[in-house]
């Protein structure tokens, strides 16, 4: 999240995608949509078959977080009222480093929803954690004073677009939508 700050702030990159809780004062920033954090297990743990989890829940697991995202930063502070001691047995770098040891039935991991690709092939589950929701708004970040080129700027409208589509679609409560919106907005930004 810093590294991506800085290098639009250097003027190394047009735009940023990051999070809001990353912001500074010399960077203007859109919100594009709230992500809320999940607990990502293999399909055979007990958490795999309930529609929701609690913080509570995960006391005594062993949880996986990447250290370098923010993310760990986020959840302490939402969860810096509660007496909760979470087991952040591993602190990783890369999400994919969290998914790969989900796999191998070493922890589970605490990840944005944004962050699990499609499971398709793969034995994860995604399950929600509430009391309390945990999220992160996730948005365009930019220089105040800068201009961007017309390529840039019609990639921000694109991005812009298809977050408002998933969120309709998150409103409208069809997961399989939000799920199947975000499979293509990814494709079209890879491309």
């Amino acid at each position: 999240a810093e590294e991506g700050l800085e290098c639009v702030a250097r003027g190394e990159a047009e735009f940023g995608i990051n999070f809001l809780g990353a912001s500074r004062s010399d960077l203007k920033f859109t919100s594009l949509l709230d992500d809320d954090f999940i607990v990502a297990c293999r399909a055979d743990h007990d958490f795999a078959a309930r529609r929701s989890i609690t913080w509570s829940d995960l006391v005594g697991q062993p949880l996986i977080i990447s250290q370098r995202s923010g993310n760990r930063a986020l959840i302490d502070q939402a969860l810096s009222k509660s007496n909760l001691r979470l087991n952040w047995s591993f602190e990783v770098v890369h999400i994919s480093t969290s998914l790969g040891l989900v796999d191998e039935g070493i922890g589970i991991a605490i990840l944005p929803r944004l962050a699990i690709p499609d499971s398709k092939g793969r034995p994860i589950v995604a399950v929600p954690v509430c009391d309390p929701a945990v999220r992160r708004t996730v948005g365009i970040v930019e220089r105040r004073a800068g201009q961007t080129s017309r390529a840039a700027t019609d990639f921000r409208r694109m991005l812009i677009d298809e977050a408002k589509l998933i969120c309709d679609a998150a409103v409208r409560g069809r997961r399989s939508d939000v799920a199947a919106l975000r499979g293509r907005a990814f494709r079209r930004v890879s491309a």
